[in-house]
């Protein structure tokens, strides 16, 4: 098994029949590889009709896999006799943290007379015989008034604690309510909006319904798509002209253990591609995020998907007095250099990496302390590898502070005090976290892959989850201050650019696209409450809607 390499200098082995990887297909092959970082795996597998290319799967099958070593310092190393067990073990690793494996289907008369390596999963033949299918309807003219838009916005997805999908949702409700071509906003699907959106119930044009109200007929349906719900097309469709769905990300659909078995990932991962068929439009994040719905769900009408990227001008550059829940921690940090990692413990987030990454640092000569802070997940956590590591932890160089979720007091406050941040995230549909720590002056390290790649500016970050990359960018960050600043300047370019009243027109722009198009016909999406609960397993606000009465009365227990 001796590696071999790309031409952009991605590492990679041959299992299987090796025969078959000849040197006619060894360029498109690397060209794949090289493509996207996430690529863990590619298999040659045998088909009579292979229609297209390359095709995204959930594990390795076929007569040979190429396998990415270059993904080894997060999916950990093949044993040098690795068979085909040994492969299905490596694969799921891989794929928890968020990586992915393709196919190149083939119907070569060499490829069909291998024998097979590793058979194909019992998920990938279910996705196989998956028939969602788009129907148009006859073209529908425009009723709509382009300088008078009525919009219906969803916004069950605004749970207790304001993290990326909350930020798109207030921060976007506020730039459509001042744009003068939207004339109405109707708020639906809780009953009390949370602390952190109680302001939008002011702003002029919005209007918040109780789940109970007769939601009014708008021109627009708006469904950010939500991990936990079915989106129930024909209801919505009796409510507006046209469904519009915004794909925060993919990780949901790429990580089983968002899910409570494999059969509701399956179920989930129909689901998504049912949605992205069913609606009359749909936008993405970033261009990343839309050409993987695409290349996931190839019979997506292109003309009706549209990237559109986050705004960043709600980033605002304070440094807000810490709160209570790092108080005892403060005055450390305010004594010693520290690195901060944030973000929740899922897997995908790579906080092990991270803590991996600081000791290389602290073995490289720089003293400084980490902290973890976010959320504790209840699947899929990252939490027991790390307490591993923290508990072999024996560098006198640097201490490690492991934090739950802080207030975001406290979130401005760790990032406008940290020497640099460490965001190592293998899965993100955007990434606000660069853009914080710039806004503050704080430079920071990650890996230059998907919207990371496509948006923040920065050239010069590392290009693959290596452990020795990592620590040398954020070693460079630590000591060289001309380093540093240049890190802080560019992503502080791309805040400049990319504001939410720029979102809000480039969401109305396609909407009066999409009213010109004809309608997508029939719901292939409906859903009971059994077929939801079937599905994810966290991730869910089902709970936190449940007890909104509950928390109504004790705030007007409160209040009184």
């Amino acid at each position: 098994m001796k590696p071999l390499t790309t031409p952009r200098g991605r590492t990679y082995i041959v299992l299987g029949d090796s025969q078959v990887v000849t040197m006619d297909r060894l360029a498109a092959l690397a060209e794949r590889l090289d493509s996207d970082p996430r690529i863990a795996s590619i298999s040659i597998v045998a088909h009579p009709d292979p229609g297209q290319e390359f095709l995204r799967a959930s594990a390795p099958a076929g007569c040979a896999v190429l396998v990415a070593t270059d993904v080894s310092d997060l999916a950990g190393q093949l044993p040098e006799d690795a068979d085909s067990e040994a492969l299905a073990v490596w694969a799921r690793r891989a794929t928890e943290r968020g990586l992915w494996h393709d196919w190149w289907l083939m119907s070569a008369r060499d490829i069909a007379r291998s024998p097979e390596f590793i058979p194909v999963s019992d998920l990938d033949v279910i996705e196989a015989r998956d028939l969602a299918s788009s129907r148009f309807g006859a073209v529908n003219r425009s009723q709509l008034d382009p300088q008078a838009i009525t919009m219906t916005i969803d916004v069950t997805w605004l749970g207790p604690h304001q993290t990326g999908a909350q930020v798109l949702t207030t921060a976007a409700i506020e730039a459509l309510a001042r744009h003068p071509a939207i004339a109405r906003l109707s708020l639906v699907g809780l009953s009390e909006l949370p602390a952190y959106a109680e302001h939008l119930a002011e702003l002029e044009k919005v209007d918040v319904l109780d789940p109970g109200d007769a939601s009014p007929v708008s021109d627009v349906i708006w469904y950010p798509n939500q991990i936990d719900q079915r989106v129930d097309i024909t209801h919505a469709r009796s409510l507006g002209r046209r469904v519009i769905t915004t794909y925060l990300d993919l990780i949901a659909y790429d990580i089983p253990r968002y899910h409570a078995s494999p059969e509701a990932w399956s179920a989930y991962r129909s689901l998504q591609r049912r949605i992205a068929l069913s609606v009359d439009g749909i936008t993405t994040i970033s261009a990343d995020v839309a050409k993987r719905l695409m290349d996931e769900v190839p019979r997506i009408d292109p003309e009706r998907v549209q990237p559109i990227p986050l705004g960043l001008d709600h980033i605002a550059p304070t440094r807000d007095a810490a709160d209570q829940d790092i108080a005892g921690l403060q005055s450390q940090l305010e004594s010693r250099p520290f690195v901060l990692v944030l973000g929740n413990d899922f897997q995908h987030k790579n906080r092990d990496f991270a803590l991996r990454v600081w000791e290389q640092v602290l073995e490289d000569g720089v003293n400084c302390d980490v902290v973890l802070a976010g959320l504790h997940v209840k699947s899929s956590s990252s939490r027991e590898a790390e307490e591993a590591l923290l508990t072999q932890h024996t560098n006198l160089r640097g201490s490690a502070h492991t934090l739950g979720h802080v207030s975001p007091g406290s979130r401005a406050w760790l990032l406008a005090h940290a020497a640099a941040v460490l965001y190592p995230s293998s899965a993100e549909g955007f990434g606000f976290v660069p853009y914080e720590a710039a806004a503050l002056g704080t430079p920071s390290t990650f890996t230059a892959f998907g919207p990371l790649a496509e948006l923040t500016g920065v050239s010069n970050a590392p290009r693959a989850w290596s452990v020795q990359a990592h620590a040398d960018d954020l070693r460079s960050l630590l000591t060289d201050p001309d380093a540093a600043k240049a890190r802080v300047d560019t992503l502080r370019t791309s805040i400049a650019e990319l504001t939410w009243d720029l979102f809000a027109q480039r969401l109305i722009e396609f909407v009066q696209r999409i009213d010109r198009l004809p309608p997508v016909e029939g719901a292939l999406v409906g859903g009971t409450d059994g077929d939801a609960a079937a599905l994810a397993s966290i991730l869910s606000s089902r709970t936190w809607r449940a007890t909104a009465s509950l928390r109504r009365i004790g705030r007007r227990i409160t209040r009184s």
